[in-house]
């Protein structure tokens, strides 16, 4: 299945949307001072970057309307299937790394990761582990950064 995607228009509407969306719950997310120190704002910087999103995504609309500035790609499903597949691993290894912990979630992710790519040697699964175990001892006692612990264990 293939889809032919107008990328100055869907790149406007898709970034327009999510500049809207970020601009309107900034204000619940990054709060202002109680005092006045007579420094900016924290809303500054990340408000000024997000009304800029939203005019360049008018903008990329504008082009593809009204002036047919335009670049079309096709999107083949059948190829892009794998790439979307791993990425959608990588979306829940992060809801299981909360759930289980840093050390469980890497070690299951990346084993079906590798599986999926056609590893088949023991040695590689038996690396995979011990890098998780060795990563998440290092940011422990040397880095002092905890990584999620997990709800379960």
């Amino acid at each position: 299945m293939k889809i032919k995607i107008k990328t100055n228009l869907w790149s406007g509407i898709i970034m327009g949307a999510l500049s809207l969306i970020l601009l309107l719950i900034m204000p619940y997310q990054v709060r202002v001072p109680a005092y006045d120190s007579g420094a900016p704002s924290p809303r500054i910087i990340p408000g000024m970057c997000l009304v800029l999103m939203l005019f360049f995504s008018v903008v990329l609309i504008i082009q593809s309307l009204v002036f047919k500035k335009e670049r079309i790609v096709e999107f083949d499903w059948n190829k892009e299937k794998p790439a979307i597949l791993l990425i959608a691993i990588l979306c829940l290894y992060v809801a299981l790394m909360l759930l289980v912990g840093f050390i469980p979630a890497s070690a299951i992710t990346f084993i079906v990761i590798l599986f999926y790519c056609g590893e088949r040697k023991p040695f590689i699964y038996i690396f995979t582990i011990a890098a998780a175990v060795g990563i998440y001892f290092l940011f422990k006692y040397v880095f002092t950064v905890s990584l999620p612990a997990g709800l379960l264990f």
